[in-house]
């Protein structure tokens, strides 16, 4: 008989749980009862030994030790020398888990084979992966990753009240810091947001200690403290931080290069050296709860995980920010590994999520979980004028997992049978290619005969672990297209930092949504409305076309000018809101739509959206009419009580005015979509609903 465990793999220390016979979750103690296994691997000896006694010689300035290699899971850069011998980040977390896999069987007495590892909510695909990698290197059937904040509140909400709660889980570790918006009622668990810095974690205020004893000692005796004494200097300045969160001052010990000194460090000396990294945590927990769209005041408290959350400056920023003391309940430093235990209990989820854990002790719980995406997927593009390379984002963070979307790709078949389609997968919400984690270069072959021009339709997938899968279609045979994932040349992102060649250079195509935000498009109006613009969206190669936003009724809004970057575009279209306008329909965009287009390279298109009567309607078709003459193709579309005539009148020709049902919006902005994608203009005399 097998067990199942959840396994905090930590920057600094681990742990590794299981559900009890009674349907308690627990952590497992080492054969010393320790609960936490420090996350360090010491050389010093064959075999390698890992957890409290190589944490004793890294403490005694051993130097073959390696910790803190967490934060470099996923970056084939890093390697460290033992023993003539190379390991990768993913090498040393393998030794980490198989130490914590005997641990659990020598307690159980039983076979452990499945676990659930967690891993910061802000990983990327190859950090994820790399953690995947070393579990089953370990003799783990790796069920999932999944984000550590989630599992933290799945630990929380074991035991929490019924009631429906709002939650922010402030979670800074020894290496990462990350902080999540969660939903919990009695049966149901959602991520609502999440962001984070997986290089800033407890360490960092080490660091700063280091850093200002060190300079002390240099003053006083005039020599620099060597290589081989850091990991002891770490391991005190470590062990001053921990008095430091007790005391109001500590004393940490320099003996190095024949002198010996002793200095005194204040609670208050300490927050100063640190307090641009508390910043750091702060305004990214502000930044999740504002994308959320949520006040302080609808959050009904903060769990603070993560051992460096007992830091006092730490529990007074929660408490400054949230209005709240910090929720108690679950332990800091065990509630990831309890939590990924009790997710690893209910096995495969059913569909929508819906699983169920039974104990001796009756049923664990039914859980509804909800994670989200931490990182917005993208692929490099150039931008509108050709002039740099962008990273277009394509799906954009914070939406639910496991998720997937597809995006056409205009492509030109070459006579000579050789076609290739290169993708660059990005992950990042920066524009600028060389700030983006390349996640792959993805080649896309299989095109049948032909010449011309082909829409292929590429699909990404974030699966349940969130690492990512590409799948592409040639639209015009249906025909699924072989991909293959190459490794990121050397030159990248360097390559990215020039100027495009031009060659095989696409026309651009700028295109701007105008939706009517008038009283009448309250309630499902504008749901269906931003439901449509949703899906217009997601058919639109991001690659060569930028989307811009417009609202009006009694004044007009640009609510997001073109760009490329479907995380913007996707925001705005959820910030639409009737009122922010005004209530009436005096004001009409074309003025605006004007200026933002007149100037745009390439193919230029405003698409109109109304579903009532306009106010002087002679004073704005002449401004829609000068869109027209400056080659501004005008697509309107109404629906409801909207005037038909009217809108035949502000498009550029009566081929592109459409009056539907509001049902209907998301095909018809969908097809109209489609037809750009493909090229053959915005007409829409074929996509006029037809109706019995």
């Amino acid at each position: 008989m097998t067990e199942v465990v959840g396994i905090d793999l930590g920057t600094t220390y681990s742990a590794v749980a299981h559900l009890g016979d009674d349907g308690n979750p627990e952590v497992i103690p080492d054969e010393a009862g320790r609960l936490l296994v420090p996350s360090v691997v010491s050389f010093a000896n064959d075999p390698p030994v890992v957890g409290a006694l190589a944490k004793i010689a890294q403490a005694d300035g051993e130097t073959e030790v390696a910790a803190a290699f967490k934060r470099h899971l996923g970056d084939p850069r890093f390697v460290l020398s033992f023993r003539d011998q190379e390991f990768d980040a993913t090498d040393l977390s393998t030794l980490v888990l198989a130490k914590l896999k005997a641990q659990a069987e020598a307690f159980l007495g039983k076979r452990v084979k499945r676990a659930v590892i967690t891993v910061p909510a802000y990983f990327t695909h190859p950090e994820r992966t790399a953690a995947i990698t070393a579990g089953r290197r370990a003799g783990f059937e790796v069920l999932r990753v999944i984000s550590e904040p989630t599992a933290a509140a799945i630990a929380y909400g074991f035991r929490a009240a019924p009631q429906q709660r709002t939650l922010l889980v402030y979670d800074l570790g020894g290496g990462t810091f990350d902080v999540s918006l969660v939903r919990i009622t009695g049966d149901e668990m959602r991520v609502l947001g999440t962001d984070g810095d997986h290089r800033l974690g407890g360490a960092d205020w080490d660091g700063r200690i280091v850093s200002h004893v060190h300079h002390l000692f240099a003053e006083e005796f005039g020599v620099e403290i060597g290589v081989d004494d850091a990991l002891t200097l770490l391991a005190r300045a470590e062990q001053l931080k921990h008095t430091l969160s007790a005391r109001q001052q500590g004393d940490i010990l320099l003996d190095f290069a024949g002198h010996t000194a002793r200095y005194q460090v204040t609670r208050e000396k300490f927050e100063d050296l640190t307090r641009d990294l508390l910043d750091r945590t702060e305004q990214l927990t502000r930044q999740v709860v504002a994308d959320a769209g949520l006040g302080w005041d609808r959050i009904d408290g903060v769990i603070p995980i993560g051992g460096s959350t007992r830091m006092p400056m730490v529990r007074e920023c929660v408490a400054r920010l949230s209005g709240h003391q910090p929720l108690g309940g679950v332990h800091p430093d065990q509630a990831v590994a309890i939590g990924a235990a009790i997710d690893a209990a209910t096995g495969t989820p059913a569909p929508h999520g819906l699983a169920v854990a039974e104990g001796s002790g009756g049923r664990v719980g039914i859980r509804l979980t909800q994670d989200v995406i931490a990182h917005s997927l993208g692929m490099i593009a150039e931008n509108a004028t050709g002039s740099r390379y962008v990273n277009s984002v394509l799906i954009r963070k914070n939406l639910p997992i496991p998720a997937r979307e597809s995006r056409p790709y205009q492509f030109h078949l070459q006579d000579n049978g050789e076609n290739l389609l290169e993708v660059f997968l990005t992950q990042g919400e920066t524009d600028h290619p060389e700030d983006c984690a390349y996640l792959g270069r993805y080649v896309v072959t299989g095109f049948g005969p032909g010449t011309g021009g082909t829409v292929v339709d590429i699909e990404y997938a974030y699966d349940s672990s969130g690492v990512v899968q590409v799948s592409a279609t040639d639209r015009t045979t249906t025909r699924p297209l072989l991909v293959t994932v190459d490794a990121v040349p050397p030159d990248v992102p360097e390559r990215f930092a020039g100027r495009p060649s031009g060659a095989g250079k696409r026309g651009h195509t700028t295109v701007y949504l105008a939706f009517d935000l008038s009283g009448s498009m309250a309630g499902d109006p504008l749901a269906e409305a931003q439901r449509a613009a949703h899906a217009f969206v997601g058919q639109c190669d991001l690659s060569n076309t930028s989307i811009g936003l417009i609202g009006f009724s009694d004044r007009v809004l640009v609510c997001q000018t073109a760009t490329q970057n479907a995380g913007a575009i996707g925001r705005a279209i959820e910030g639409l809101d009737v009122g922010t306008t005004g209530y009436g329909n005096r004001a009409h965009p074309f003025d605006a739509l004007y200026d933002d287009l007149v100037d745009a390279p390439g193919a230029r298109y405003a698409i109109v959206l109304a579903d009532g009567r306009w106010a002087e309607q002679d004073r704005v078709i002449p401004r829609a009419a000068r869109c027209h003459t400056a080659g501004i193709e005008c697509l309107s579309i109404g629906f409801g009580s909207a005037d038909r005539e009217f809108l035949s009148r502000i498009a550029s020709s009566s081929e592109q005015s459409l009056f539907t049902d509001l049902h209907r919006l998301t095909e018809s902005f969908t097809t109209i979509a489609r037809e750009l994608a493909e090229g053959r203009g915005g007409h829409i005399r074929d996509l006029t609903p037809r109706y019995a």
